[in-house]
């Protein structure tokens, strides 16, 4: 891009036909998402300011995030942010970025949720979980894990900003290691690393090269975590409780027989996300 004025609208055109050169996918939407965050203002309101001149250390920084952008970081890092269901988190290349299907993992833990009850997040990374469900589950006692002290730095700062840090409990640890003697929990979620191992060299470069492979490596058939979870978790769970786990694609049926082979666990199901892929599967811990 030549050194001269830009008014706002030039500047998207010019940098979409970029990205479409480099064949990037949806390059308009990621010059309006980059261009937004240095501007401070929502996406859609760019379309209210096409003849806005931009200051040339817009420009500069602008130019800073499309370079990042070419190197494949993802557009979350560039700008530090990601929406999840109501809240709008920092992320870092410290934590995974909150994935939308997840979002249905909130929606079936609501549902199990009884008043008051006690949720417990399991490698929490940002926090999106145990903070949706703090915010959208008012009586909720919620309790948050992650071996990952950098993790639970980002997620605690979300709290912050978003004046829920009175409602989560943040624990530091490997899995339940650090809840050791806590009060049993009405309902544990966990989105645990399912990426299996050899894998991981496969993923796109947004994902390989810049997510911590810490929340990604599932082990060397990506059940390695699942594993550990069913076989700890009913003792941490009231009876009458429940287990809701995310799983990869093609995950459920193996996940589920893991759930079999323990006597504690009854009425196992998977529930579906919104493109009718089986994404949460639940456990019930038996009452007797």
């Amino acid at each position: 891009m030549s050194q001269r004025a830009w008014k706002l609208l030039e500047i998207l055109e010019e940098t979409t036909r970029f990205f479409d050169s480099r064949d990037m996918e949806n390059g308009r939407l990621q010059a309006e998402l980059l261009l937004a965050a240095i501007l401070d203002i929502k996406r859609l309101d760019l379309y209210l300011q096409f003849e806005r001149l931009l200051l040339a250390d817009e420009v500069d920084l602008y130019r800073d995030y499309v370079r990042q952008r070419l190197q494949r970081v993802p557009v979350q890092y560039i700008v530090g942010v990601a929406a999840f269901r109501n809240l709008e988190l920092s992320v870092t290349p410290d934590v995974l970025i909150p994935r939308p299907e997840t979002e249905i993992l909130v929606d079936v833990a609501l549902q199990y949720l009884p008043d008051g009850g006690r949720v417990l997040d399991l490698c929490c990374g940002s926090g999106a979980i145990a903070l949706s469900l703090a915010q959208e589950a008012a009586t909720a006692q919620v309790v948050a894990a992650d071996i990952s002290e950098a993790a639970l730095k980002v997620a605690k700062a979300n709290g912050v900003s978003h004046e829920l840090q009175e409602r989560v409990e943040w624990f530091c640890g490997d899995f339940f290691a650090p809840l050791a003697g806590a009060a049993p929990f009405d309902i544990v979620v966990c989105n645990p690393p399912y990426v299996r191992h050899g894998d991981l060299a496969c993923l796109e470069p947004e994902v390989q090269d810049h997510e911590p492979h810490l929340a990604l490596d599932g082990g060397e058939d990506g059940l390695d975590c699942y594993r550990r979870i069913v076989q700890e978790a009913p003792g941490f769970i009231r009876p009458g409780g429940y287990l809701l786990m995310e799983v990869g694609e093609g995950q459920s049926t193996a996940v589920e027989a893991l759930l079999a082979q323990v006597a504690s666990f009854s009425e196992v199901q998977t529930k579906p996300d919104l493109n009718e892929v089986p994404r949460v599967v639940v456990a019930r811990i038996s009452s007797s």
